[in-house]
């Protein structure tokens, strides 16, 4: 009987952790929480005395979880806060890309903007470089990544990989591991997604020129717009772990035609940029603390504010390449 219990106390910890991961995003997380600890205790304490109706009680509780839990699939179809309501989609005629429904809010504050959805259209042949920018707030290992394609003749198109979520939730690290969130690909202006971290959320940005070559970067925009167009007929859920901001930037990559291996720094995202460094994929070989100094843009954005420039103020000029590449 010893071991039937320890079995119970074991799946009532392992659902009341489930519980408060999924209902964390909701701020009703404890009362979930609380609720199968007891059930726990309960049907542990009763289970000598009465085997048959603690068993009972305890699987029904189970199967219904496993029911409801069986039955949450990723939806296009909620209720989005205004900065996801639209997922982007994107279109290759010839050659040239159109980006449809591509962001680029003024923001006046958290929370604060005036919404801007734009349609933009990009020639391939005028793609001339990546850029890798790195966000950082708080504990420097945990980041956000945002990929954005640099035009020789037009403002660069920035993507940022997010959680997709409903006017009810909040983000939580810990939903992120559960069914909670969907996944979106967000297309937007620089003045928008970049300077949304630098200069409203006050993050520590970083931005970092990707070795490339003019295949390599065709085919990652195109990756970029196979993706979108994925997620806006056949939408995913984020995890926390294996389909966040980092691993499916890395996997675009890999989709791109770059040999990424496995390395723990790919979960570490704060490291991928010293992951990148020792692949060679950095433009700039110099050693790393030299170019980690170097690629912080945080002082730049916020002296660029409000400036149609932006793009071409956050970024350091050290070549007339660089000059030539940015707007």
């Amino acid at each position: 009987m010893i071991w039937l219990q320890s079995v119970l106390a074991l799946l009532g910890l392992l659902h009341a952790a489930a519980a408060y991961f999924y209902f964390s995003k909701h701020n009703r997380a404890l009362p979930w929480t609380i609720a199968w600890l007891s059930l726990s205790v309960v049907c542990t304490s009763f289970l000598p005395q009465w085997p048959y109706p603690s068993l009972g009680l305890f699987a029904g509780a189970v199967v219904a979880w496993t029911l409801w839990w069986g039955a949450i699939h990723p939806s296009i179809a909620h209720d989005w806060i205004v900065e996801n309501e639209r997922q982007a989609t994107g279109e290759v005629v010839d050659d040239a890309v159109t980006i449809h429904d591509l962001r680029n809010f003024h923001w006046l504050g958290r929370g604060e903007f005036t919404p801007r959805w734009e349609t933009r259209r990009y020639a391939l042949a005028k793609l001339s470089a990546v850029d890798l920018f790195v966000c950082t707030w708080g504990d420097p290992r945990i980041a956000h990544l945002i990929v954005s394609l640099v035009f020789d003749d037009q403002a660069p198109l920035a993507f940022s990989i997010e959680t997709r979520r409903e006017t009810t939730e909040r983000w939580s690290m810990l939903a992120g591991f559960m069914r909670s969130y969907e996944l979106i690909v967000i297309a937007a202006d620089e003045r928008d997604v970049v300077r949304l971290r630098t200069n409203v959320r006050r993050e520590q940005v970083a931005r970092y020129r990707l070795r490339t070559t003019p295949q390599m970067r065709r085919k990652l925009l195109l990756a970029y717009v196979a993706e979108m167009n994925a997620l806006a007929q056949r939408p995913r859920f984020y995890h926390t772990v294996v389909s966040n901001c980092t691993t499916e930037v890395i996997r675009l990559l890999r989709a791109a035609g770059r040999r990424l291996p496995l390395d723990w720094r790919i979960l570490v995202s704060g490291s991928v940029p010293d992951y990148l460094h020792e692949l060679g994929l950095l433009e700039d070989q110099r050693p790393m603390p030299m170019v980690r100094a170097s690629a912080d843009i945080s002082a730049r954005a916020l002296a660029a504010e409000g400036d149609p420039a932006f793009s071409r103020l956050i970024r350091t000029v050290g070549s007339k390449t660089d000059e030539q590449n940015t707007l």
